[in-house]
């Protein structure tokens, strides 16, 4: 994510770029129908004399009205991508369409980087926070495996966007092909943070190490009971049943003990152990925690849970999304090719070195060991000589022994930016 999207994300959307204000002053209305062009030529000069000194306010509505697009993921003031760097996408939403549609409508991709628009819309009268999340994300394609990262994260909301729908936003690592085929992408139970107030539990902790007998004390939230505790070498072990081991409340940060004697709060390790119920197709996962305390602590021990936010299922279920095509839409440029190198006494080739507006990659045809500190022997740099500062990662092709070393921008950058690039200190391209 840039600095620009770190920013936007946490400060008001009140705040108005220049650009925006200039794409709405250049806004032509084109009705549609005949009859509504006749009735806009008849406007009155009086209505007319009202738009303009309403000026500001129209303006401001036109620029939340403004749909998804690259100036949502970039910075809108630089002026490398453009419109014609975005395509619009069709997208088919397969299951739960009755509780919540997921609509993706934009794509801005390289060969290596994906950047996805897409809109999330619950049934009227619902509320969706921005704050929210989708308890898991999966991208994927069923023929190849993805290159690497990827990520969703919401827009604040504009001011023209219902509060049942939020816009959004996908970044992935990829190795695409030609019109890469079938993307999906699936969501599960959405998520919102909700306060839980602090409810100490009615136990006794040393009594409950000392007996051998098993337990089932229900814990306030979560649908989670506490059903063994044992102690041993300093550390206090508690076993816990849950629905699921996904579920936040088995995270440590969201329960703790409090010494009575000193008033002390002790967490659990943040370390847990999961593992699934005996019974096949139960739903019933078990979890063991751990709490480092000496054994003449267990008197005074007071388990609370709760006193915390936790994103809690606002609505369950799961959402799947395909793509029937995925495109490329900023080629790259070959910068060069069959570029022999040299590192750590092997001889590599280079196939080809290719940039775009969004990445820049070094390809060879042959595995290359990327533990070696080969990573931080490729550099790039502007007219000026000056270094392009980049983040180089790896990716090896799934299906040979290809692979690439390549960085993403943290903003667009014209391929006919980059001047000079050096391997381990000798030029490897010049214009």
């Amino acid at each position: 994510m840039t600095e620009y999207k770190r920013n936007l994300l946490s400060s008001a959307i009140g705040n108005i770029d220049t650009a925006y204000l200039e794409e709405a002053l250049d806004f032509e209305v084109r009705p549609t129908r005949a009859k509504r062009t006749i009735r806009f030529s008849k406007l009155s000069a009086a209505c007319v004399a009202l738009l303009l000194i309403l000026g500001v306010s129209a303006t401001a509505f036109a620029i939340s009205r403004i749909p998804l697009s690259w100036r949502d993921i970039f910075s809108p003031s630089q002026t490398v991508i453009g419109d014609e760097d975005e395509i619009p996408v069709i997208s088919q939403q397969h299951t739960n369409l009755e509780t919540l549609s997921i609509d993706v409508v934009k794509a801005i991709s390289d060969e290596r980087s994906l950047y996805l628009l897409y809109s999330v819309k619950a049934n009227d009268g619902a509320v969706l926070d921005p704050e929210g999340r989708f308890s898991s994300f999966e991208m994927y394609l069923p023929d190849k495996m993805m290159s690497g990262a990827y990520a969703s994260y919401f827009l604040p909301r504009k001011d023209s966007v219902p509060e049942n729908e939020l816009e959004g936003v996908v970044y992935a690592d990829w190795q695409s092909t030609t019109n890469t085929k079938n993307l999906v992408l699936t969501f599960s139970n959405w998520q919102e943070k909700k306060h839980f107030d602090d409810v100490k539990v009615d136990c006794n902790i040393a009594e409950l190490t000392a007996s051998s007998n098993d337990t089932e004390i229900p814990l306030p939230y979560g649908d989670i009971s506490l059903c063994g505790v044992h102690w041993e070498r300093g550390v206090l072990q508690l076993t816990m049943k849950g629905p699921n081991a996904v579920d936040e409340w088995s995270e440590g940060k969201h329960w703790y003990f409090l010494d009575t004697r000193t008033d002390t709060v002790i967490y659990p390790e943040q370390r847990a152990d999961y593992h699934q119920s005996d019974e096949m197709d139960s739903g019933v996962c078990y979890f063991q925690n751990y709490v480092p305390v000496d054994k003449e602590t267990l008197p005074y021990l007071e388990l609370h849970w709760g006193g915390t936010d936790i994103f809690t299922t606002v609505l369950a279920g799961e959402w799947r999304v395909t793509l029937d095509e995925t495109p490329v839409t900023v080629q790259s440029k070959v910068l060069a090719e069959n570029v022999p190198l040299s590192y750590g006494g092997e001889e590599l080739l280079a196939e080809k070195i290719e940039c775009s507006k969004l990445s820049m990659a070094v390809y060879f045809a042959d595995y290359v060991d990327s533990t070696t500190g080969i990573l931080g022997a490729l550099k790039i740099f502007d007219a000026k000589g000056e270094a392009i500062p980049c983040d180089w990662g790896f990716t090896a092709d799934q299906n040979d022994d290809s692979c690439m070393i390549w960085t993403r921008f943290s903003q667009p950058l014209a391929p006919e930016t980059i001047c000079k690039v050096t391997f381990n200190g000798t030029t490897i391209f010049a214009r």
